[in-house]
């Protein structure tokens, strides 16, 4: 009798509640979200990096400034 209350528990669906879709749903969107954001910061600190050679001509700066100026896109 034991197995038949265990096949029993087995049958029965993992996510019962109607609203089981939309946690499904918002999991995907933020780490869509969180993926996205991640490759614009990648991009943004590549054009940075290409960018620091001009900057440091045109507006004067020293290594230092450059430095916390690049490194000030990580917050």
């Amino acid at each position: 009798m034991a197995h038949g209350n265990a096949a029993d528990a087995t049958e029965a669906p993992l996510l019962s509640s109607p609203d089981a879709p939309r946690r499904n749903m918002f999991a995907f969107f933020c780490s869509t979200l969180a993926s996205m954001t991640t490759i614009l910061m990648g991009y943004n600190l590549a054009l940075m990096s290409g960018a620091q050679l001009f900057m440091r001509e045109d507006l004067g700066l020293t290594d230092e400034q450059v430095e916390v100026l690049s490194g000030s896109m990580n917050l």
